[in-house]
């Protein structure tokens, strides 16, 4: 037993959700810790007949269970006025001044005095305002010299930017050009080609990628790291061999790829470009061998998705994200990136803009969706920022990750890549490339070759007819109907009911 109220004695577990997440009380509607009952209903401690013991002494909200005898909000502005003494005032006008505003009014104060008592990003940011200077991204990036000061600074970033202390800036450039400097600090040496291969190829398609598809930028920031290492890798190897990247054979790079051929075929795209600059021969480095995708079955499938269009026991997040993955066949960075501006409505149909086409949306789906962006964030700095994402993160201003999302789709026995698998050879069952490209925003190239993987296979057909008409069953053609494939090749299937 914790404590004894009103209404009993209470345990350790009961004692920490009731002061943690104060209610509504049912008689005087007061936001208060319900100690007390009444007619079997949960009550506070004045309507119950006591002083209120978890009383806020300076406003008489409820009390803080984190900190002494003041309510979060009350602890947020003190603490707020700690971490502005000391600094100059015209480091603390301006854009400063209304975030200050904005955190002491912070919808979810708790989160805020989180960040305030215990954040190494709350004491950076202290010491950047004593310095007097404006903020702004390049004093972050000096504070930077690990990784554990990389994630302070990103943290303080983003909750700068969300409050419009600091303007966007292209992240993705940023972080490759800080990648390519590191590298290059290791490999002086091949530092003229690295970053020529850097500046007129990667950046450029990073930006390019970026800019015609939504999405978060830490996968395409992988994919730069990647190849910026392998190049640097295979440099120095030919290095070692007394070769240079005009005279290395293929014979030494094969023996280079085999010894890790599960990470070193990416090498392809910088030896590719070397050779069209002239820099290297023509040597081959093959794709890095895939497996063929394998799907769902069809009844797990629209089980799954039926599941996720009308089980209400579901998180509506999780609904709408494996409604989209089931039906879409979308990469989980692009769902967990999707603003609430790719939901429109014409003419009363409610649209879904994945790509350049929109796309009408079965009515379930459209109410999912559309409750989903208008449901205010619970709690956490997705409360406190919102930045108009459908699926808004705990980060300041930012969106869910894709792997937090894959978790919570996993919880579900929702599979990420055979149900993406399986519902994008549906929709090629039926769209020609041309039109499932720009729908779903796939290259022209992806697009063909997820045609091809569904093109239907006759050989079922044939077997079942050949097998018909030595039975002499064929006499009606009605088997023959009933046993034609579908895009998978198992007969009689049905592929889009309805939804």
């Amino acid at each position: 037993m914790t404590a004894r109220w009103p209404l009993g004695p209470v345990c350790t577990p009961c004692y920490r959700t009731a002061r943690s997440h104060p209610m509504p009380c049912l008689l005087c509607d007061q936001t208060r810790v319900l100690i007390g009952r009444v007619d079997r209903h949960r009550v506070c401690g004045p309507c119950a007949g006591v002083p209120d013991p978890y009383a806020c002494e300076r406003c008489a909200g409820p009390r803080s269970y984190k900190v002494g005898r003041l309510c979060d909000r009350c602890a947020v502005a003190d603490h707020l006025e700690d971490l502005f003494t000391d600094v100059p005032e015209a480091a603390r006008s301006g854009p400063l001044a209304a975030m200050r505003a904005a955190l002491a009014q912070a919808p979810d104060a708790g989160t805020v005095l989180n960040w305030l008592r215990g954040s190494r990003s709350a004491r950076l940011l202290r010491d950047l305002m004593i310095t007097g200077r404006p903020l702004s991204h390049t004093d972050l990036d000096t504070t930077i010299d690990g990784r554990a000061t990389a994630m302070t600074a990103e943290y303080l970033r983003g909750l700068l930017t969300a409050y419009q202390v600091l303007e966007p800036r292209d992240e993705l450039a940023v972080r490759i050009v800080r990648h390519l400097e590191r590298t290059v600090a290791r490999h002086p040496e091949h530092g003229a080609l690295l970053r020529a291969y850097v500046r007129w190829s990667l950046l450029p398609r990073a930006k390019r990628h970026q800019a015609a598809r939504a999405g978060g930028v830490k996968h395409r920031i992988r994919w730069a790291y990647t190849r910026i290492n392998l190049a640097a890798e295979l440099l120095t190897m030919t290095a070692g061999h007394g070769l240079t990247i005009a005279t290395l054979d293929q014979g030494h790079l094969d023996a280079w790829l085999t010894a890790k051929p599960g990470t070193r075929y990416e090498v392809r795209d910088f030896v590719v470009w070397a050779h069209r600059r002239h820099h290297a021969g023509d040597l081959l480095v093959p794709h890095r061998p895939k497996a063929d995708p394998v799907g769902l079955d069809e009844d797990s499938h629209w089980d799954l998705l039926h599941q996720c269009l009308t089980d209400t026991r579901l998180d509506l997040d999780v609904r709408a994200a494996g409604a989209i993955l089931l039906l879409f066949g979308q990469h989980l960075t692009r769902i967990a990136s999707l603003p609430t501006t790719v939901l429109t409505a014409h003419n009363g149909t409610a649209y879904l803009t994945l790509g350049r086409t929109p796309i009408p949306l079965p009515t379930t789906l459209a109410d999912i969706l559309t409750a989903l962006a208008d449901r205010p964030a619970p709690q956490g700095w997705a409360a406190n920022t919102s930045a108009g994402w459908l699926f808004p993160g705990h980060l300041p201003g930012a969106h869910i990750s894709a792997a937090v999302l894959s978790r919570r789709l996993a919880a579900q026995h929702i599979p990420n890549r055979s149900a993406r698998t399986t519902a994008l050879v549906t929709l090629a069952c039926d769209l020609p490339p041309a039109v499932l490209g720009p729908m779903l925003d796939l290259h022209p190239i992806t697009a063909v070759q997820w045609r091809r993987r569904a093109a239907t296979d006759w050989t079922a057909y044939l077997q079942a007819r050949t097998a018909a008409g030595d039975q002499g069953q064929d006499r009606t053609g009605r088997q023959h109907q009933a046993l034609k494939p579908d895009c998978s090749g198992r007969p009689g299937a049905i592929l889009h009911p309805g939804v």
